[in-house]
């Protein structure tokens, strides 16, 4: 399958084509995992609802599941399952807010910075259970085990970011073991749970997950290209946090790769400045620009790979989506 050009509003409008219905039950179950007749709760799940973005991961799960038509009671599992790990990305928002002592998500205040760290911490736990709970309601046991082990490896994933950053490793096995688990997982586990909950068979549940890792891999890499390119105005997320927090991406780990001995001491002082010039200028170095040009090629690699398994799916609308979105996932500017 060859990489097709990806237009946001052709994909959006062939998104709500095919799942209109199925993303209203979907929000329509959030709305009501985020009621709560406590004020305060009610507030801070209010104000996180506008966190939601494109909802990528539960239109991975419906779309997974649309490949293998599901019958009426399987959709509703369906639903409850893209509800899921909606909830539990929207966790890992509020607790990376935290870790990153970020300002902004999506144009709007940070819970911790609206309110204080407690109440994203404990938000952030509150959304966890309510999203295992909700899960538990399916009556799949196997599902469950999916999810808790791919929110295990999520944790993982973030844990692993603390002690690359504190051993201040320039290894690309460490960045991959730890975008793989932070953000892989997740995409992966949507595909595998939409494709179970339908009836496809243990091969192409396999296909599916791997394409969601791969396309999560492509992702994270897109954004660490944006936190480096682009203002806060168009990501609606601090601009350089990752610098900002000491963190090497794997485009800077390209740079410093690339660099010359002396191009790589100037870019290690650079990027342990805490000055907000420094971090600017770092920015605008020729050879970052290489390593930015390099991430993204591998970007690129990801998708064609994540297309490949593809192509033994079902021929028909949602793989044609999947495969837009997959494209999508390196061409976004936010």
């Amino acid at each position: 399958m060859s990489v097709v050009v990806a237009n946001r509003d052709e994909l959006r409008q062939r998104i709500q084509q095919l799942l209109a219905a199925d993303l209203i039950s979907v929000n329509a179950l959030l709305h009501r995992q985020f009621r709560n007749p406590n004020m305060f709760v009610q507030d801070v799940a209010l104000h996180v609802s506008r966190f939601r973005g494109k909802q990528i991961r539960p239109i991975l799960a419906l779309l997974s599941a649309h490949l293998f038509h599901p019958t009426s009671p399987a959709r509703e599992n369906v639903h409850r399952l893209a509800a899921v790990v909606e909830m539990i990305h929207t966790a890992t928002l509020v607790h990376d807010d935290v870790i990153d002592d970020a300002s902004l998500r999506r144009h709007v205040s940070t819970v911790h910075r609206r309110w204080n760290t407690e109440t994203s911490v404990l938000f952030g736990d509150y959304l966890l259970s309510k999203a295992f709970h909700l899960a538990a309601t399916t009556g799949d046991a196997e599902a469950c085990r999916l999810i808790g082990l791919a929110t295990d490896r999520t944790c993982e994933g973030e844990l692993n970011q603390i002690a690359a950053r504190l051993e201040q490793s320039t290894s690309e096995r460490d960045y991959f073991r730890v975008v793989g688990g932070k953000t892989g997982q997740l995409f992966a586990v949507s595909c595998l749970l939409g494709s179970r909950a339908a009836g496809g068979s243990t091969p192409h549940q396999r296909q599916l997950r791997q394409f969601g890792m791969r396309i999560g891999l492509a992702f994270q890499i897109a954004d660490d290209v944006l936190d480096l390119t682009e203002a806060t105005e168009t990501t609606g997320k601090d601009a350089s946090n990752d610098l900002a927090n000491h963190r090497l991406t794997l485009p800077l780990i390209r740079a410093l790769r690339l660099g010359s001995d002396q191009d790589q001491q100037r870019l290690r002082n650079l990027l342990t400045s805490s000055d907000g010039d420094d971090l600017a200028r770092l920015r605008d170095e020729p050879i970052v620009r290489q390593g930015v040009e390099s991430a993204h090629s591998t970007a690129e690699h990801f998708v064609r790979r994540a297309l490949r398994n593809l192509e033994s799916l079902p021929s028909c609308p949602a793989r044609e989506i999947l495969a837009l979105i997959a494209q999508f996932a390196i061409q976004r500017t936010a």
